[in-house]
């Protein structure tokens, strides 16, 4: 019995072990979401406030064959100035997405870098987890640099860029067009 309970503790801390990492851009990246977390709970706090805040919504309702689902997408995002176009404009540095449909519920959370670029992918689907820790200017499984996976992957990093890509395009052509 004994080694048994020793085998399993020996499991866990391996596989504990195996979750962190000593990539500076790993530890970078879990400053920037610390940040980022701490900026979205003030923003919340002026929205409840009614105070003007940086976050914008997009809820999307559709019915599938099985029934109605829901997608909200929430965007946190900063201003920032162009001096070469001498104007200013906004980029998210964090997006938010809920879907909800009948047996079925999954979240994801995209943190983005200064220049824009995706730096970390979180997603929970029914009970499994990814976590995607990118390069900066990463491009597909190159540019991971560390990932946590519950039991398997739920996505392929490629298709977790590619995703934040598409967000990020719908919240510039929200945001930033010109009129």
């Amino acid at each position: 019995m004994k080694k048994l309970s020793f085998l399993f503790l020996s499991l866990c801390l391996s596989l504990a072990t195996m979750a962190q990492s000593n990539d500076p851009r790993v530890a970078e990246i879990r400053k920037m979401y610390t940040e980022a977390k701490k900026n979205i709970e003030a923003s919340e706090r002026k929205e409840k406030q009614g105070q003007p805040s940086n976050i914008t919504r997009a809820v999307s309702n559709y019915r599938l064959g099985h029934g109605a689902g829901k997608v909200t997408t929430t965007y946190y995002f900063n201003e920032k100035d162009d001096e070469e176009l001498e104007r200013y404009f906004f980029q998210p540095y964090f997006i938010v997405n809920n879907f909800n449909t009948p047996g079925n519920k999954y979240y994801q959370e995209f943190l983005f870098d200064e220049e824009g670029d995706l730096a970390f992918y979180y997603e929970k689907n029914e009970g499994n987890e990814t976590r995607f820790y990118f390069s900066k200017n990463g491009d597909g499984d190159e540019g991971l640099v560390h990932e946590i996976n519950s039991s398997s992957r739920t996505i392929e990093p490629p298709f977790a860029l590619r995703i934040a890509h598409e967000l990020g395009n719908a919240f510039h052509l929200l945001m930033n067009r010109e009129f």
